[in-house]
């Protein structure tokens, strides 16, 4: 396939990656908006130990196997049937194990409701891979059209039922079901796209070795899940379900970036990786502009958010939700220094260095769940600081080790493609840091100044950008195109 092609792929996966999750997020938003003023932080809190769990047995049930589809090289009918048959297997073993350990949990957390909530959501795990083996086949050829379909189509349904249920309300039961409803009606939807090479009936004559490199993906996912979600879980048992709420809620606001720009990029970047590595073309080259102007766009964005942190959750969720502007706070300044290396996850794995990600997602996680478990009884503010700003820095120096070892870039041309998010962040920040200092703690009650200093910011920030040599032959290149569109 031709380098021309290639970039005609990326860009078309990219585009549709990025309006499905911006549809997605929208919907999900006005959903947000109403939900959290008819359910309480303590349901919210509730659902945020199931959601763990259940998101646990799916990383197990998925053990890496779509994964190897997207870098396995020659993929032959009897790898993709072994694949089906595996992921079949580990399904029903992993939806099983969470469907009979719920009376377990709940005992654990001394929350009886758990065992209705995780054995309900113990259904999603027997439905996925009737539906994500389909997915994972169309974008391993960089054909994101049918995940736009129905991943849109399936959260408009599933955010209907839910804004119906709260008013009626279901309660905790409004986010289970909502979850179910989504699940069922996406792998209906992607039965429309089978593509011609998915199988109607399973093998596992591959599957040893379709393992053998997956169970690095697995232990992968496992470790990381369980590391980020570690404080909600102690929160869960040691502190109040109301403290969980919040800080859940405060997590999922400072992902915002992830959701409107990482979760549509990276599932395109990991095949798009693979592709040229198939191909034999360079890669970190092009990976280069997509690392700074992803980094030129995230590191203002949460420090913007960070510093107007109260205003957006009293805006969005209501005064209810105070607290958790606090951990927002934290969690944003995590984020600019997680941030940095977030893109090099998917190119590695699409390269095929699931091992090397595995060890740094090893070290990292069990130094979370230790310094966790540690700190328990200083408080929960004391654990979210120490994990939050402290191993970021550490994951970013075994990122930058990891590249420098497989001699895809060295430590020094890494560090000055920071250089230009760096210009961007201070100067996106300074209007309203000036601003915060000259009008005091409740600066932000001021909303003419609030809003003066967020345009003025924007402003600076898009001065900035526009000059960065990156951006100015991105930016061209849009207005190429567009130039030529109209013209035609």
């Amino acid at each position: 396939m031709s380098k021309s092609t290639h970039e005609g792929s990326f860009r078309s996966a990219l585009a549709y990656s990025f309006i499905t999750k911006y549809l997605n997020i929208g919907l999900q938003l006005i959903s947000t908006i109403v939900l959290v003023r008819l359910i309480t932080p303590e349901e919210y809190g509730l659902y945020t130990i199931a959601f763990i769990f259940m998101v646990t047995a799916s990383i197990i049930k998925e053990f890496g196997v779509n994964n190897y589809l997207i870098k396995e090289e020659k993929l032959t009918q009897e790898i993709i049937q072994s694949a089906y048959g595996t992921l079949l297997i580990i399904s029903f073993i992993s939806g099983s194990a969470l469907f009979f350990s719920a009376s377990l949990i709940a005992d654990f957390y001394q929350q009886p409701e758990l065992i209705n909530i995780l054995q309900l959501l113990s259904l999603n795990i027997f439905l996925a891979p009737f539906g994500s083996i389909i997915d994972c086949l169309l974008k391993r050829e960089l054909n994101f059209k049918p995940a736009l379909i129905t991943g849109t189509s399936s959260q408009f349904i599933s955010v209907l039922a839910m804004i119906y249920m709260a008013y009626c309300d279901f309660g905790v039961y409004t986010l289970v079901y909502g979850s179910l409803i989504q699940a069922v009606v996406q792998a209906l939807l992607l039965q429309f796209y089978r593509p011609a090479n998915m199988p109607l009936m399973p093998k596992l004559s591959q599957s040893r070795k379709i393992l053998s490199y997956s169970k690095f993906v697995g232990v992968y996912g496992i470790v990381g899940h369980f590391g980020t979600y570690i404080v909600e879980l102690l929160s869960g048992k040691f502190f109040t379900l109301e403290l969980t709420g919040q800080f859940n809620r405060a997590s999922s606001t400072a992902s915002l970036f992830n959701k409107l720009f990482t979760e549509a990029l990276n599932p395109v970047i990991s095949p798009y990786a693979s592709k040229l590595k198939r191909s034999g073309e360079g890669l970190m080259q092009r990976m280069r502009v997509i690392i700074i102007l992803t980094l030129s766009c995230a590191w203002p964005f949460y420090a913007v958010l960070g510093l107007c942190a109260e205003p957006v959750v009293l805006i969005l969720f209501g005064e209810k939700w105070m607290t958790s502007s606090y951990f927002l706070q934290i969690f944003c300044t995590a984020r600019i220094l997680s941030s940095s290396v977030q893109t090099l996850e998917p190119i590695l794995m699409g390269l095929g260095m699931a091992k090397a990600l595995m060890k740094i997602v090893l070290i990292i996680n069990v130094l979370r769940i230790f310094i966790s478990i540690l700190l328990l009884q200083y408080g929960l503010m004391v654990m979210i600081i120490c994990t939050s700003l402290t191993l970021p820095l550490l994951r970013m120096s075994l990122f930058i080790f990891v590249l420098h070892r497989k001699n895809l870039v060295d430590w020094h041309t890494y560090l000055s493609w920071l250089k230009p998010p760096a210009v961007l962040l201070i100067a996106s920040a300074a209007p309203l840091c000036l601003t915060k200092l000259y009008l005091g703690q409740n600066w932000w009650q001021s909303y003419i100044y609030l809003i003066a200093a967020i345009i003025f910011s924007a402003i600076l920030w898009l001065m900035l950008l526009s000059k960065q040599e990156d951006s100015a032959i991105v930016i061209k290149e849009v207005k190429s195109k567009l130039f030529n569109k109209a013209k035609k």
